[in-house]
């Protein structure tokens, strides 16, 4: 699972795996030495082919021979918080002729998981994220693989991770289309609209995820943060102390019971009980509920 806890999200990076994986294993030897032309023999090789295997292969060998000495173009893109990420990414032109081609393959082979996941890296790496949710709704409807929602949602905690939330959010919304029931994706739903600072969107996500999976800390830990966030302090204490009896993990029980102490400190007006908390689970700069030492 690939789930975003506010503040901690668990990302997951996606590479050009498919291309490690198909038979034969020449072309993409020599696409990883940057032999490019050589690459593109074997692709135009493969095209002839009646076996549909080949010819998913060859679409999968042209995507990298149009990637391949395509690199090295840096990018700025802005994010939701005023600031901006700056990666290398592939020429415009370059992603294009990839794409035709990974089209092609699914196609072919609608499926083989790896093409969906490397289109959608693919226009995620080339910041494309409205054409993102519209491969993701895509490949929704057309694979039928027995993972479920695991496999989109790594797109959805990168793309929160890089603080683009509204394409994250763009995302989720194509899979509450066909995942209505998840709990990772409501949750998910929930936390993105908290970030946005819309807790009346928010909440009735979180609502419905921790009804769905009562016993998930990080469902009921979102719910209470965004309670908090709407001056909502009961209900966020009565969640805070759900999530952290449920939490198993102990570095993140830590890490939450600290900001619960000064949840208790600023809005149950509770010092005593802050600084024992905060003794307990905070570094020394963050105790401010305890008395300085003499």
């Amino acid at each position: 699972m690939h789930r975003i806890s506010l503040p901690l999200v668990i990302a997951f990076c996606i590479g050009f795996a498919w291309a490690q994986e198909s038979a034969p294993r020449t072309w993409q030897s020599l696409v990883q030495d940057g032999k490019c032309e050589e690459a593109r023999q074997l692709c135009n090789g493969l095209v002839g082919s009646k076996d549909t295997a080949k010819l998913v292969d060859a679409h999968k060998c042209f995507a990298n021979v149009a990637l391949c000495g395509n690199g090295g173009v840096l990018a700025i893109q802005g994010n939701d918080q005023g600031g901006g990420l700056m990666s290398d990414t592939y020429k415009p032109e370059a992603i294009d002729n990839a794409l035709r081609h990974l089209n092609q393959a699914l196609k072919l082979a609608p499926q083989d998981l790896l093409i969906h996941q490397g289109r959608l890296h693919l226009l995620e790496i080339s910041f494309r994220y409205s054409d993102m949710a519209e491969a993701l709704d895509e490949s929704c409807r057309v694979y039928k693989g027995s993972e479920g929602v695991d496999p989109w949602l790594a797109y959805v905690a990168e793309l929160f991770e890089d603080k683009q939330f509204r394409a994250s959010l763009g995302l989720l919304e194509v899979l509450y289309k066909y995942y209505p029931d998840s709990h990772e994706v409501l949750g998910n739903l929930g936390a993105v609209h908290t970030v946005l600072n819309e807790d009346d969107k928010a909440i009735p996500y979180l609502q419905r995820a921790v009804e769905l999976a009562p016993k998930d800390p990080i469902d009921a830990w979102n719910l209470g943060r965004t309670y908090d966030y709407a001056g909502k302090v009961e209900l966020a204490d009565q969640w805070y102390q759900t999530a952290l009896s449920l939490e198993s993990d102990p570095a993140r029980k830590d890490e939450h019971n600290c900001v619960y102490s000064h949840f208790v400190e600023n809005k149950l007006h509770d010092p005593k009980r802050a600084c024992s908390l905060q003794r307990a689970t905070c570094p020394a700069n963050e105790q401010s509920a305890c008395p300085a030492p003499k």
